[in-house]
């Protein structure tokens, strides 16, 4: 009897020792590793599949996932939009997509923008938005005001910001206060609408859509190339958009998953109008954009 308890002990430590030696340290955005996110699901999955350990550390500011200081020492980088990525990386996979939209409720904003033209020209409106040097949704809003207007962008961009109620350092503190009522518009995603409907049976925020067209998004996931663990990373990679997955992004990331066949997309997501997408050759770096919101916003 005795042996065999020790025998049962040995094979445990052995695999705390195995996993304690096989740990995957993912960095990545908040809302994707809180427990109501998609993360801790997927910890969960993979677990099953790896003989290791998932962890994750989070920032609440997604933009810092393209900082050195906040990537150093993981392993793995999920939620980098696809502007601020280094696609010289060998190891990396899309797994979701969305396109820049505004959100407003229906019941309070009667008049709706059909273009930046017409927001900017509505009078008593009320936005707000995040601060691109520390949002990706933010510097998406610059990115898709310098796509659209390309010869009057400071222009369209100071009148833009004085619609502005305020810049909050990250998207949840801005969709929080538009949910409060503090602003008829809050800059988020196309798909926002569907976490409404799915989870409250609420059917009263909706998207606009743009005559000039929507600015598209992709999260990518990678492996950095000084981590120690390239296989396990590369294998965190692959499943990320196995089909299961994917279903699970969908639903509870709120974003169109990279895989996005009907068997991986929730039927109200379906329902949901897909904006056109913008049409553009090159990747507009994020320094000269800012540049000009600063100067404008200190105007």
């Amino acid at each position: 009897m005795k042996s065999i308890l020790l025998s049962i002990i040995f094979i445990l430590l052995s695999i705390n020792f195995v996993r304690a030696n096989n740990v995957l340290i993912v960095g990545t955005y908040d809302s994707f590793s809180a427990e109501w996110g998609p993360g801790p699901v997927i910890e969960i999955e993979f677990e099953k599949t790896c003989n290791c350990d998932v962890q994750y550390v989070s920032t609440s500011q997604a933009g810092t996932l393209a900082n050195e200081i906040f990537i150093r020492n993981k392993d793995v980088i999920l939620g980098v939009e696809m502007h601020e990525f280094d696609f010289s990386n060998e190891i990396w996979n899309v797994y979701d997509y969305g396109y820049f939209s505004f959100i407003y409720n229906e019941e309070k904003l009667k008049e709706t923008p059909q273009s930046f033209e017409d927001l900017v020209s509505q009078k008593d409106l009320k936005i707000v938005v995040q601060d691109p040097r520390t949002s990706p949704v933010g510097i998406g809003l610059l990115r898709w005001l310098k796509l659209t207007h390309p010869n009057d962008f400071p222009e369209i961009l100071k009148k833009f910001n004085s619609k502005v109620l305020t810049y909050t350092p990250g998207w949840s503190e801005a969709y929080g206060m538009f949910l409060d009522e503090k602003a008829d518009l809050v800059l988020s995603y196309s798909t926002s609408p569907f976490y409404h409907q799915e989870y409250e049976d609420e059917y009263k925020y909706k998207a606009l859509e743009f005559n000039e067209g929507h600015l598209i998004t992709k999260e990518i996931v990678y492996v950095r190339p000084e981590s120690d663990k390239q296989k396990l990373g590369r294998e965190f990679v692959e499943f990320m958009v196995q089909d299961n997955i994917q279903k699970i992004i969908a639903q509870m990331n709120i974003m169109y998953p990279a895989k996005d066949t009907d068997n991986n997309i929730p039927d109200k997501m379906k329902k949901l109008k897909k904006p056109r997408e913008i049409e553009y050759q090159n990747f507009l770096k994020s320094e000269p954009l800012i540049e000009t919101w600063l100067e404008v916003a200190a105007s």
